[in-house]
Formats: C-alpha cells, structure tokens, sequence
C-alpha cells in the first residue's frame, strides 16, 4: 500500500509538471503598467482591474485617433484562446470604480487560435486596430482583458498608460461606448457572470468595432446555447418591375447605421475559403449599411468629391504615392499585395506593411507558416 501510495503521487507529479512550464499571458502591447505578474485576477474581484501594482512605467503609449496601433502577448499559456476586449477608461489610476468603454473585442482565437497551449514554434497571434474617434484626448489607461477558453473559469487583465491625442474635447462619444464585460470575479457595480468551459465567447454588447479570430461556435460569455450562423446569409428579393418601365426609378438610398464591424481572421492558411457568419447574442447590433432589395437602376449622377480625411496615419507608414486612397465599405481591411494592409476609414485607407510572417490576402491578415491549417473567412 505504501508502495503504491507513492507511486501514485510521483505520476501525479510528473503529469502536472508539463504545465508549470507554460507561462500564463502578460499584454506585451500597449505597454502594461507596473511590472505585473502573469496571473489572473482574484476571484473576489480585490486586485480589479489592475492587480493594485503601482503605477511606474517606462514608456507611454502614444495613441493619435485614426493610428494603427497593436496588440499583443508574452507567454505560452494560452488556455485554448478564448474571447478579449480592449477597452479605455478616462481615470489615470484606476479603480474598481473607474468605467471602462469598450474599444475593441475579441471574439475567439485570443491570445491564440490553438487547441490548447502554445508548443515548439507556434506563436500568439498580433492583433492590430485603429485608435477609434470616440475616444477623448488627454493621458488615460488602457485595459486588455481575457476570458480563457479552457482550464479554471479565469479573467485576465493587465493595464496601461495612454496619452490620446487628436480627438476630442467632447466624452459624449466617448460615454456612449458599451461597458466592459466581467466575468469569474466578484465587483461590485458589474454584472459579473460565471463563464462555461471549453467555449469562445461573445459579448452581449462587443462595440463598434469588433475582430473575430476563433475557429469555434461563439456562446454568450454569460451562458446560453451556441450561437448559429453556419447558414448562408439570404439571398435579397428581386426587386418588383416599376408600372412604367420608361421612367427609371431612384435607387434608395441604403440605410444609415450606428455600427462599424471592422472583422479578421487572424488564422493561418495557404487557400482562403469565405465562412457564412455567426449570429449574435439577443440586443446585439449587427446590421449593416446594405440595402435589402437590388435598386432600379438610377440615371447616372454627376461624380462628387469624397469628404476629406482627418484621420491621421500611422508614424512611420504612407501610402506610396503620397496621398491616402478611395475604398469601401468602411471598417473593410484592404490589402496591397500581400505585404500591406488598412483598415478602410471614411472611404480612405492608409496601408502599412503587414507584421513579420503574415500576409494580407483577400480582406484577411493570417501567417505565411503551417499550410495545413485553413484561412476562415469572418464577416
């Protein structure tokens, strides 16, 4: 009995010893605050939102509205992936009073759209955005936080100081955006909720701005049955012949909508295959700026000017010839070649180089390596 006592503890041992080499996740950019450990936050919510480290850091972040800007991770502890959000709060030191807007979220395949945990030379994926116009100048804090996929029902969070410039003096906007979401940890004035294993999530209330990167059906990060969207969009309805075939008819003009999806992948392929979309949580906005019926077709109009663009671009990035240039539809990535990329913003786009082992192909930022993985397609 003793024998086998002891046996028994040294194979449970060396089972869990595998584990304690990976490192759990720390936001690598923006630049965290603080020096902060690698663990997640407490389940009686006592060190939200930043693990109460103390707010010394060595560099700012410099977010110009209209930049792009990157996120990214240290560490091979990856749990699956899961969901994140990106989101702003106005306070320089936070706390569990502080209110975070939602910037960014991440629905799916963050850090990683892996099985499990990072091994040999996998790596997390880089996520890059475009600082959004809501958000008002001055020196803020910038949070990223995770729900994982698999392993205990855990949030991560790391913070870190931003100074935003080329915005505006107005927070209406900026107090418009949805809260972030919490969930696993105890705080009190958010609804906080218990996550299922082994899921991706979506947000009830993701924002404006939203990246997909998952390869699994999405259930509410509170609970609930997966989401469907395997099926293809319908197909629009004929468009009924006008009384009097000699006289064309205005084509209506689309619907106007308060919500900008800006969708990628960021998985990795050689032959990119377009996936029907998910469908969303109850109360989420997801319409978009299309019309549903195929207008009459309309006498030709006269061209006009494009609006100018008062989107600053990225430091360092241009387009080659100088000048930003047309695209459509707002929130579309949009590649030149496949070693550049945008993010279309008021029908301009301003490219800049893809990261190191990536390609832009078809709408979709995804790695050069592992051609027996397969491209999706969000939208």
């Amino acid at each position: 009995m003793f024998t086998n006592s002891i046996l028994m503890k040294v194979a449970t041992m060396l089972a869990m010893a595998p584990l304690s080499t990976y490192g759990h996740m720390i936001m690598n950019q923006p630049k965290p605050y603080g020096n902060p450990n690698n663990s997640p936050l407490l389940g009686d919510g006592s060190d939200f939102p930043c693990k109460n480290v103390a707010y010394t850091f060595n560099e700012m972040n410099n977010w110009a509205v209209g930049s792009q800007q990157l996120l990214n991770f240290t560490g091979s502890a990856t749990h699956g992936g899961g969901s994140c959000q990106i989101s702003v709060t106005t306070d320089k030191e936070p706390t569990a009073a502080s209110k975070f807007k939602v910037i960014y979220s991440i629905e799916g395949g963050c850090p990683a759209a892996v099985g499990g945990n990072l091994e040999g030379s996998e790596k997390v994926a880089n996520f890059p955005f475009t600082v959004p116009p809501e958000l008002p100048n001055g020196q803020h804090t910038v949070v990223w936080t995770w729900f994982n996929r698999i392993g205990n029902r855990e949030m991560y969070a790391n913070c870190g100081p931003i100074t935003v410039t080329g915005g505006s003096d107005d927070t209406s906007a900026f107090d418009a955006l949805p809260d972030m979401a919490v969930a696993n940890v105890a705080v009190s004035g958010y609804a906080s909720c218990a996550t299922l294993p082994g899921m991706d999530y979506a947000f009830e209330n993701p924002g404006a701005y939203k990246i997909a990167g998952g390869k699994e059906a999405l259930v509410p990060l509170c609970g609930g049955p997966p989401l469907s969207g395997n099926a293809p969009a319908p197909a629009p309805a004929p468009q009924q012949p006008s009384a009097n075939p000699g006289i064309p008819t205005p084509a209506p003009a689309p619907a106007l909508t308060s919500t900008l999806r800006t969708v990628l992948a960021i998985t990795a392929s050689t032959n990119p295959a377009p996936s029907p979309s998910h469908g969303h949580a109850d109360g989420e906005d997801c319409t978009h700026a299309t019309s549903s019926t195929q207008p009459t077709p309309a006498p030709p109009a006269q061209p006009t000017q494009a609006p100018s663009n008062n989107v600053i671009p990225p430091p360092g990035s241009s387009n080659s010839d100088g000048t930003d240039t047309n695209c459509s539809p707002d929130g579309a990535v949009i590649c030149r070649g496949e070693t550049e990329f945008g993010l279309c913003n008021w029908g301009k786009v301003i490219f800049q180089p893809v990261a190191a082992g990536t390609k832009c192909r078809d709408g979709i930022i995804a790695k050069r390596e592992y051609s027996h993985r397969n491209m999706r397609t969000v939208y």
